[in-house]
């Protein structure tokens, strides 16, 4: 036995006084009384003992001697060499993700989880250490290696469940780097056995991933030593795999949800929507489709089992919206009815698990608001130019001659050849411009003007292609400052192009729309759609929903330099977003005229918005939805071969406090006794 406290054993010199107090006689001090008659008596019956008559009553003085003795070895703080040796490295990883919100096990499968690590945390042994690793979509760790046990209670405990995907390798690797090649180290893996652990089910030899059969003790220090006899791989240590869910949990969720507007109908919409059966029953039930509250439709669902179903729904709205999708009445699809429950079972019981997880139930998109746009066209007379603008719902136009008195505050204006020399305040666009203007100078026509570059990431050119267009007539301009460049012909000249100025937005098209074909092409009214949007800050037809635990960035070209901004989850909870993200370009270069905010990781499925201030008091300036859309994670069906023991394994079921402890308490339980045996008069 080795003391942690060697010195402490010179407390042992506590135990002179105690003997010395022990036999130390008393002297009786003489009081005179008026008889001695009745203390005569009290003599007979009670005559005083020597201090060897004394002695012979060991029994009081050798439990003294041995409280004592446990409280001094209790502060020398003595333990085993095994337990030093033989200490261990334990990893706790916790799968947080969405399948363990399914409820086919008592409270739910992340309940369970959590009370098995609670288990093993009350079951550490002395000189034992275990840390908590969260699988998310970045490993986090919880809590490093630690032997006190309410401070890894506590830490267990404040892991809240999310909607991301399953993400176990990261987070094994990096408990595997905690433990460090200790030589009884071991990962343990509280998961659900659903998503990406299905590999380890495949191929447990590569992945040394060990599922735990029900009443084995896998956490013996044996085994881990004969674990490491076995492997000459470097990278040996053990992964045991806690699974909580059962074989038959199935489900019904939706995998896909997508919402854009439509590239023809400047009112229309399409929505893309699958939901999978994932169970061996055919179901029943309908996806229902709203808008901001109000129905949209309502769509019967038949799967079969395994069965997918898939639709492209294209609808008309000009305000936008949330559109959500929901899954109601989802049944069983044969018309047995429910079972009727066995003598003691209840009905939850007699019941399949049909639809255990509500977290796919439900998805959001976010469609795009359209507003009417006041568009003035100043033109000598073009049936094209008036006639793409006609036709689009969105656009309420008005045309002129001759450049006005005054220049019209808002809206849109289009200036087609006649060029003032100095362009008006607010959205212009100009096509064909025939003279310059304080933005740039009027040069030759361009030879050959075939475009041969476009920038594809531009909003303005989403679904134009112009590399095939005939352009006669395109005429060279020369910027004052040099513009960004959207198409341009094979000699290095734009010929559309956007003006970088200060007081409103403007494009140029310096092609001559009566030559060529361009009028005749399906690219012409989406370039003017596409213009329309990006003046008025509308430019996404798609605002794609993203998946949970995927990150993002969006445009904050108008954003106020310094201006805090907040990011509000489907829940209500804010979250400052650093300002060093800001004002960067998406090639990653500080840019002062883009601002690209990178998002954090999303880990709740609904809508998420960002606004203005510390609060979001001003209202959201963007929205995101986000879906757990993951055929993974709504398929609950654990694979049978990997169910593990029930919760409640403890690490160790005896000998799990150190030596000092149980000395203590050795010592409390002797002092009670001691106590007792005292007020019964039995140690004198």
């Amino acid at each position: 036995m080795i003391f942690g406290t060697p010195l402490a054993l010179a407390l042992f010199v506590f135990a002179v006084p105690v003997v010395i107090f022990y036999i130390l006689k008393v002297r009786l001090r003489r009081v005179p009384v008026s008889t001695n008659l009745f203390w005569k008596q009290i003599y007979d019956e009670k005559p005083p003992r020597s201090i060897w008559q004394t002695l012979r009553h060991l029994l009081s003085l050798l439990a003294q001697l041995l409280l004592v003795a446990l409280l001094v070895l209790a502060v020398a703080d003595p333990y085993f060499p095994w337990q030093l040796l033989q200490a261990r490295r334990i990893v706790a990883v916790v799968d947080n993700s969405a399948s363990m919100r399914a409820t086919d096990v008592k409270d739910s499968r992340f309940d369970a989880a959590i009370r098995a690590a609670l288990a093993a945390a009350d079951g550490l042994r002395f000189r034992d250490e275990m840390a908590v690793v969260l699988a998310g979509p970045e490993p986090e760790v919880v809590l490093g290696m630690s032997s006190h046990v309410p401070t890894l209670r506590r830490a267990l405990r404040s892991i809240g469940i999310s909607d991301n995907p399953t993400q176990l390798g990261p987070a094994i690797e990096l408990g595997k780097q905690l433990i460090a090649g200790h030589p009884y180290g071991q990962v343990i893996v509280f998961t659900d056995g659903c998503g990406n652990t299905a590999d380890f089910v495949a191929d447990r030899k590569q992945s040394r991933v060990e599922f735990i059969p029900p009443g084995s003790n896998e956490f013996d220090p044996t085994n881990m030593r004969a674990h490491r006899a076995e492997t000459t791989d470097k990278d040996s240590t053990p992964v045991a795999c806690r699974v909580f869910g059962t074989p038959d949990a199935g489900n019904v969720g939706i995998t896909r949800f997508q919402v854009r507007r439509s590239l023809i109908d400047p009112l229309g919409y399409e929505v893309l929507v699958a939901v999978k059966n994932a169970s061996g029953h055919a179901m029943k039930g309908r996806l229902e489709l709203d808008l901001d509250g109000s129905p949209v439709d309502v769509l019967p669902l038949d799967l079969a089992p395994e069965g997918v179903f898939t639709r492209s729904l294209e609808k008309t709205s000009l305000e936008g919206g949330t559109l959500t999708a929901s899954l109601t009445e989802i049944r069983i699809a044969a018309d047995t009815g429910p079972q009727k429950p066995a003598a003691g079972e209840s009905r939850r019981e007699a019941e399949p698990e049909i639809n255990a997880l509500a977290a796919d139930d439900r998805a959001w998109a976010v469609l795009p608001p359209r507003e009417v746009q006041n568009v003035v066209l100043i033109t000598q007379g073009n049936l094209f130019l008036q006639k793409v603008f006609e036709a689009n719902p969105l656009v309420r136009l008005t045309v002129e001659k001759e450049f006005p008195q005054t220049w019209p505050a808002g809206g849109i204006i289009v200036l087609h050849r006649a060029v003032p020399d100095k362009l008006p305040a607010g959205n212009v666009f100009v096509v064909d411009p025939r003279n310059g203007c304080n933005a740039w100078e009027l040069g030759e026509p361009i030879a050959n003007p075939i475009v041969t570059e476009q920038d594809k990431e531009s909003p303005l050119m989403t679904h134009v292609r112009l590399d095939n267009v005939v352009m006669p007539d395109a005429r060279r301009l020369k910027f004052t400052k040099p513009p960004h460049v959207l198409a341009g012909a094979l000699s290095g000249d734009p010929v559309y192009a956007e003006v970088r100025r200060v007081g409103g937005r403007c494009l140029v098209l310096s092609v001559n729309i009566n030559e060529g074909d361009l009028a005749f092409r399906t690219a012409f009214p989406i370039m003017v759609a596409n213009s329309l949007g990006w003046f008025t800050g509308q430019t996404g037809e798609l605002r794609s929903s993203l998946a949970t635990g995927s990150t993002t960035e969006i445009d904050l070209a108008d954003h106020t330099a310094g201006e805090s901004l907040i990011l509000r989850s489907p829940s209500g909870d804010c979250r400052p977003l650093p300002v060093r993200n800001r004002g960067y370009s998406r090639q990653g270069e500080p840019t002062a005229d883009a601002a690209y905010l990178a998002i954090p990781p999303l880990d709740a499925c609904g809508v998420w918005s960002i606004a203005r201030g510390s609060s979001g008091e001003s209202g959201p300036i963007a929205e995101l939805a986000v879906n757990l859309a993951s055929d993974a994670e709504s398929d609950l069906r654990t694979p049978a071969e990997s169910i593990g023991p029930e919760p409640g394994t403890r690490l160790a079921d005896w000998f799990t406090r150190p030596i000092w402890f149980y000395l203590a308490a050795a010592a409390c339980l002797l002092t009670i006794i001691e106590w007792r045996l005292h007020q019964r008069r039995v140690l004198t």
